[in-house]
């Protein structure tokens, strides 16, 4: 087996909602990174690994980068970023043509830290959206798109592109990848496994499918006060099981997560064993509870206990 094949790591970065984790799936053929149509989904760093004949690329898809306030949370999500984009090959920016550039003026800033010497590739997501959009929206995508250029050349970002996808529908997405093949070196495999799609525990992708499951259930403010910490997981039980603790920051939270005789966990359940069961290709039980971890997302304790380290503290 050959294993001195094209080799390197590349960053999905961008604003909330650009369409990274969408970007992945698609890549890999596989739902590793939840996607839902609220912003700031994804919390931590995911490892998506492709292995082609050409060879590896091992892609991180990252948090949105935004404004984070000291401390919780939101700063381990950007610190998540931050570490993602240390030591990588190239990056993909991802544009999302209805953003604000006072929202990519901070993914520019970020980026600006990596020097000249890291490819910037800067890629406008959703054209699929854009064609059929109105003349009003074409105009603010291509005006946005030159404000873009123009300020990440004045941050010293040597751009490559653009590169018009659709991440949804995979429209584009060789023509990004050809170029980004061309820019890495020959070197050995870092995972031998070709068939490996990440490097994180079977346990993180069935806590974030039940995450996943809490956007699309609740309400737009209470999934980002719940945490999901997988207790249980017994790959020889038949059927498998899995039971799972949701946190929340407050008791008047708990009930909204339960619903009236417990019909919103129960909806919750039966969809996230849907996903789950699909990704793991068998038959699953599952159990959910809800706690009340009071202000876990600001409690640098329980931060640490659920996986979301911050300062030196090394994440799950």
């Amino acid at each position: 087996m050959n294993t001195e094949r094209k080799v390197g790591v590349v960053a999905i970065a961008g604003r909330p909602n650009a369409g990274k984790s969408t970007l992945l799936n698609k890549i890999l053929g596989s739902t590793l990174s939840i996607v839902t149509p609220k912003a700031q989904t994804t919390r931590e760093r995911v490892l998506g690994i492709l292995t082609e004949k050409k060879g590896q690329i091992l892609f991180v898809d990252t948090p949105g980068i935004h404004h984070a306030k000291e401390g919780g949370i939101n700063e381990f999500m950007m610190k998540e970023v931050k570490g993602a984009l240390e030591g990588v090959d190239a990056v993909w920016f991802l544009l999302d043509p209805e953003s604000k550039i006072q929202a990519e003026e901070k993914v520019i800033a970020l980026l600006a830290g990596l020097g000249p010497n890291v490819p910037v590739y800067l890629v406008f997501n959703k054209v699929d959206l854009l064609k059929r959009g109105s003349d009003r929206v074409k105009k603010h995508a291509l005006e946005l798109l030159e404000l873009v250029v123009k300020k990440s050349k004045e941050a010293g970002i040597q751009l490559k592109g653009p590169f018009e996808i659709s991440a949804k529908t995979g429209r584009g997405v060789e023509d990004l990848l050809n170029p980004t093949w061309e820019e890495l070196k020959v070197g050995p495999l870092l995972y031998s496994d070709e068939e490996q799609l990440s490097d994180r525990p079977t346990k993180f992708f069935v806590a974030e499918m039940i995450r996943e499951q809490l956007f699309h259930f609740l309400g737009e403010e209470l999934p980002y006060s719940c945490a999901v910490e997988v207790e249980k997981f017994q790959e020889d039980a038949k059927p498998l099981r899995v039971e799972a603790v949701i946190h929340v920051e407050r008791d008047s939270q708990k009930g909204m997560v339960i619903g009236a005789k417990g019909a919103k966990i129960k909806e919750i359940g039966t969809a996230a064993r849907g996903r789950i069961e699909k990704f793991l290709g068998t038959k699953i039980f599952l159990g959910l509870r809800v706690d009340v971890l009071k202000d876990w997302s600001k409690e640098a304790k329980h931060l640490k206990a659920l996986g979301y380290a911050l300062g030196s503290e090394v994440s799950r």
